[in-house]
């Protein structure tokens, strides 16, 4: 459960995510502090750490959470996107110019043979230093990024929708990364309550306590990333896919689980 500490001057909520794996033989626990303020500042607005035990309640490890999130939630993003994206998918267009905007352009590079990359922010000047970093072009405006795009990426903290219906091709697929709240959503009605839009998300239970976007809304994922994996998804050529991920407690076991064993294995071998 979320629960928030005011400090002046600023306001910090912590969030606690549990997991078990009987197969990794490992459980965990990650907690972080999320303090938007901390942009302003030129700090981290997410910081944590993963703590690893074993099935009896051992502490094995500590590690910070903050590369292993950025990587894994791309990654989670990347791999929705492999089953609803068009496989010629050329252009990408990233709202948002932080770590996830960072970690979701290098994770679908892997991907994609990308022709281009736009970047969109609402502070024009990080941008373009984002740009400058990753050979990307920045943008002016939302309109301008998402042009043509086949893959979007919404990767802000923004509570109010920045990504509209006129702004999607058809044929595209949406990544929904930045908002984990109720009161927070980067996509409009026009694009959640569409009828040729298939929502995913990675939890359905997750999606109708924590995103805003569907809550909002007042629509419900019609599937699970899971069940896609499972059972196979036919695209339409002409339909729009949305994908919300939140993040989940077993995604980050299953990361800080090989950062660990890779850790185990590289000082085993000195």
């Amino acid at each position: 459960m979320p629960h928030e500490i005011c400090t002046e001057p600023t306001v910090v909520r912590f969030i606690t995510m549990p997991a078990c794996d009987v197969t990794l033989g490992l459980m965990g626990l990650k907690i972080v502090s999320a303090a938007p303020d901390n942009a302003e500042r030129g700090l981290p607005t997410h910081l944590g750490s993963i703590l690893l035990y074993d099935l009896f309640g051992q502490l094995l490890c500590q590690m910070d959470c903050g590369e292993i999130t950025g990587k894994r939630t791309a990654v989670c993003s990347a791999v929705a996107t492999k089953v609803l994206a068009s496989p010629n998918s050329r252009k990408l267009a990233v709202l948002g110019a932080g770590v996830q905007a960072e970690s979701h352009i290098w994770a679908l590079r892997h991907l994609y043979q990308l022709s281009e990359v736009r970047i969109w922010n609402r502070t024009p000047s990080r941008a373009v230093t984002l740009a400058e970093e990753l050979n990307c072009t920045p943008c002016e405006s939302v309109e301008e990024a998402c042009r043509d795009a086949d893959i979007i990426c919404c990767t802000t903290g923004t509570e109010d929708p920045i990504l509209h219906r006129r702004h999607i091709k058809p044929g595209a697929h949406i990544n929904l990364v930045g908002s984990s709240s109720p009161a927070k959503r980067e996509a409009a009605d026009d694009v959640m309550q569409a009828s040729d839009v298939t929502l995913v998300a990675d939890s359905r239970q997750a999606a109708s306590v924590e995103s805003g976007d569907f809550i909002q809304a007042g629509v419900s994922p019609h599937h699970e990333i899971g069940e896609l994996l499972d059972a196979g998804y036919t695209r339409d050529e002409t339909g729009i896919t949305v994908f919300k991920n939140l993040g989940l407690g077993c995604q980050d076991l299953t990361a800080a689980s090989l950062v660990f064993r890779k850790f185990q294995s590289e000082n085993e071998s000195e």
